[in-house]
């Protein structure tokens, strides 16, 4: 199996080049980078490197032919781009990881997901559509890392009314287990979609308290009736460096639930509690002294 990947310079894409490289060796895996990419996780693991952007489909098909299973672990909203080199260079087998924000009813930002998966099913290619949570565990993550950072530094913390949303975050390293199962299983796997998630729910507020508890503090917590802050956004997200719009405040009160069972039976998914990864996460943090 020659694997052309796209996206293996994100955290999760080292952990699953990694896997990779182990199971068919490093002779076997191509990876597309962008010109700005820091590819030098990949030089360590010796794979090949060919400079491209998906957004570009004619950097893509340069290393694409029927033989070749493609697997891109960029960003889903520009899934439509690579998609059309993978299609016209006759590629049969391809692994694209999407993002569960494909059921918020919040259309702005799940619309694009939506198309571009319905594209997939329709390409005519045996294809494998994987769909992680919010990812965290690690030093790159850019969801718990700032909430941690924020808890350890501030005496306050907002919460949108009161932390109830539910939210199931996977940790980086189950990720990569799900994504690495599908790709050895592959036959298993054609034409199938499979959310990778957390274990269980856990409401947002649990998620802080959580957090707290490992990190030996307290702070007080102020709740923000989350319809309110959306009137606002609405007229201030215009406004030059407003952080966030309102889309993104309403989402906030938004469940993020999802089954995972298919995961677990067809890939042997098996992620760890949020108790057991965050702490993962602090640990690691400590130790490179990003918080005491």
């Amino acid at each position: 199996m020659t694997i052309v990947f796209s996206g293996a310079t994100s955290d999760t894409g080292n952990r699953v080049l990694k896997k990779l490289v182990h199971q068919f060796g490093k002779e076997s895996i191509i990876c597309l980078v962008r010109q700005t990419s820091n590819i030098t996780f990949l030089q360590h693991l010796g794979v090949t490197t060919v400079r491209g952007d998906v957004t570009k489909p004619e950097t893509l098909t340069q290393v694409l032919n029927p033989s070749v299973t493609y697997l891109d672990m960029t960003h889903p909203k520009y899934y439509n781009k690579s998609l059309e080199a993978v299609v016209s260079a006759g590629v049969e087998r391809a692994y694209f990881v999407t993002t569960t924000g494909i059921f918020s009813k919040y259309n702005h930002c799940s619309q694009i997901y939506k198309d571009n998966e319905a594209k997939i099913r329709a390409s005519g290619i045996v294809y494998t559509i994987l769909r992680p949570s919010m990812i965290y565990g690690s030093m790159r993550d850019k969801n718990m890392h700032r909430l941690i950072k924020f808890l350890n530094r501030y005496l306050v913390f907002p919460l949108f009314d009161a932390g109830k949303s539910m939210m199931q975050p996977v940790y980086a390293e189950d990720l990569a287990d799900g994504i690495f199962s599908a790709i050895v299983n592959e036959s298993k796997t054609e034409y199938q979609e499979y959310n990778l998630a957390g274990p269980t729910a856990i409401s947002y507020d649990e998620i802080v308290n959580t957090i707290l508890t490992k990190l030996n503090r307290q702070v007080f917590k102020i709740n923000v009736n989350t319809k309110l802050a959306a009137i606002i956004t609405k007229f201030a997200q215009n406004l030059p460096g407003f952080p966030i719009t309102e889309e993104q405040v309403l989402r906030l009160q938004e469940d993020k639930v999802f089954d995972i069972s298919k995961s677990c039976n067809e890939l042997g998914f098996n992620p760890r509690s949020f108790n057991e990864g965050i702490s993962l996460e602090i640990e690691e943090m400590r130790l490179v002294k990003v918080i005491r």
